[in-house]
């Protein structure tokens, strides 16, 4: 007897392939058959008549991490029919952690000065399962790659320098111990303290190490705006000299002087496809990018962390040189309200919610020095959503059939109440918004669409076993209607379930009924095997 019949759904594989109307059969856990009809008697049968049929779908690239120990519902990523999320990206990781960092943290665990989400941080990757509890529970499955500033920070430190070899060396033993430990890659977050100091011979140390290990190497490049191309061809050069599988995280053009180029930006992708190089690409389908307002700064400022920072920015000769970039660079009102801040981790409530522009009219002052007094009194550690792309050059690359979507955001909970400030709406929309886009917008087929959040990035970061309909893949499964699903999230009010998306099952057993969430928790990490 089965476990699970769905019966006449638009069966859409993931392959890319015409779909057709047909049956599902799942037991133990696994897809057992699909065809046409199937008359096999079922524990239980749903019947899906009007609705898709897919694999449950993958975020290319999550920051979930360690939200789960918030709310183990992982609502705003189950709710969007996302059963695995690759998380560990832009070079942060849980893990490693050095001797002196896991002292400092046991005595903030011990003294209670840590949350359940900061204190979920370990030696290594083995070591941070082993904290795991029965309470920890996940909804969704996380797929972990390694982070390289993590690495750096515990190595090196946070000084403006190139890594000694005997850095190095220890670098990549903390990689490969991770990676056989199960995870899936390593991460580079080359535009983040201490990630921006890295130079190419670190870089290319550790990529020749994932080469070996035949894993990916996800960056997010050292510059998405004026330098894109640059930072473009600097990992390209990476890839060129190690073999390594490369991801471009995040692919933007984030600034003005470099709108309307996207067709280049892509080309350049290509050519080095015809290289030979291993090169693939995820992006979120939205306008606006999420991260720190201090992403403005020059690196040189930000050298020994962000205490550092303030100290430079508060002032003397360096908040001089900072403030004559910002005047040549944002001088105007409506520079300042591209800069939405979001988020103070509560140090400023009277900032939270506003733009740059807003504020300098509050304080009185012009948007460069706003931007500066926003830094400082924020220590530099604010969430920051930033209108920095051209929508053009968006649509331009959303129609690429080969670049997967990812969120970039976490598995927060929809209660406002349980988050800082308020998220970037991809955090609760990007896939029904991606899927609405190409409905309405013809960016490509149903199809096509599906296997961009499914096979394509099970693909890219090596899942075998999840991604595609058929017999002895994991029963995990994503049911919606393509003539409804949508988003509803806005900047204004990011917490708003979107539509559209009916059941998620996963191994088997409902994750998401009717638009509802079950009581299972059925999530769990995903562990690389390193033969």
């Amino acid at each position: 007897m089965l476990d699970l019949l769905l019966k006449n759904g638009m069966i859409c594989d993931g392959t890319a392939a015409s779909p057709f109307v047909g049956d599902v059969a799942i037991h133990g856990g696994k897809i057992l058959e699909i065809a046409p009809s199937i008359t096999a008697e079922s524990a239980e049968t749903v019947d899906v008549s009007g609705l898709v049929v897919a694999p449950a779908f993958i975020d290319m690239h999550s920051h979930s991490d360690a939200w789960f120990r918030v709310d183990s519902r992982c609502e705003a990523k189950l709710y969007q029919g996302v059963a695995t999320e690759i998380v560990g990206q832009c070079g942060s990781s849980c893990f490693p952690r050095s001797v002196s960092q896991m002292s400092d943290i046991r005595r903030a665990r011990d003294a209670g000065k840590l949350s359940r989400y900061a204190s979920y941080q370990a030696a290594s990757f083995e070591k941070l399962r082993r904290l795991r509890t029965e309470d920890d529970r996940m909804s969704t499955n996380l797929v972990q790659m390694v982070g390289h500033n993590a690495i750096r920070r515990g190595v090196v430190g946070l000084v403006r320098r190139p890594a000694w070899e005997d850095e190095i060396k220890l670098s990549r033993y903390l990689l490969e111990e991770n990676l056989r430990q199960g995870c899936w890659g390593l991460t580079l977050g080359l535009g983040y303290l201490p990630g921006m100091f890295a130079e190419a011979h670190e870089l290319k140390a550790l990529a020749k190490t994932c080469y070996v290990y035949d894993v990916l190497l996800a960056v997010h490049m050292r510059d998405e705006g004026e330098r894109v191309f640059e930072a473009l061809d600097e990992m390209l050069d990476v890839a060129r000299d190690t073999g390594v599988r490369l991801e471009i995280s995040h692919l933007k053009l984030g600034a003005k002087s470099v709108w309307g180029r996207a067709e280049e930006l892509y080309g350049r992708i290509l050519r080095a496809r015809d290289e030979g190089l291993s090169v693939t690409a995820d992006m979120y389908p939205y306008d606006a990018c999420s991260t720190g307002l201090s992403s403005r700064l020059p690196e040189w400022v930000l050298a020994g962390g962000t205490e550092q920072a303030v100290r430079r920015l508060s002032g003397g000769e360096t908040r001089d040189q900072i403030l004559a970039l910002f005047r040549e660079k944002y001088p105007a009102r409506e520079d300042g309200d591209r800069f939405y801040v979001v988020g103070t981790g509560g140090r400023c409530p009277d900032i939270d919610g506003k733009t740059v522009g807003q504020l300098s009219e509050e304080w009185g002052m012009p948007v460069p020095e706003a931007m500066i007094e926003t830094l400082i009194r924020t220590g530099c550690e604010d969430d920051c959503i930033i209108f920095n792309m051209d929508p053009r050059d968006v649509e331009y690359l959303l129609r690429q059939p080969d670049i997967a979507i990812g969120s970039d955001a976490s598995c927060r909970p929809f209660d406002p109440a349980k988050s800082d400030g308020k998220p970037h709406p991809r955090t609760f929309g990007t896939f029904p918004r991606f899927l609405r886009l190409c409905r309405e917008k013809k960016l490509c087929s149903m199809e096509q669409a599906i296997h961009r959040i499914t096979q394509l990035p099970a693909q890219n970061i090596g899942l075998t076993d999840r991604g595609v309909l058929k017999p002895d893949m994991t029963a995990d499964v994503t049911v919606f209607d393509w003539n409804a699903v949508s988003d509803t999230a806005t900047y204004d009010d990011p917490f708003q379930k979107p539509l559209g998306i009916r059941h998620v099952i996963m191994n088997g057993q409902f994750a998401l009924r009717d638009g509802v969430q079950t009581d299972a928790r059925l999530g769990d990490y995903l562990i690389k095997r390193c033969d």
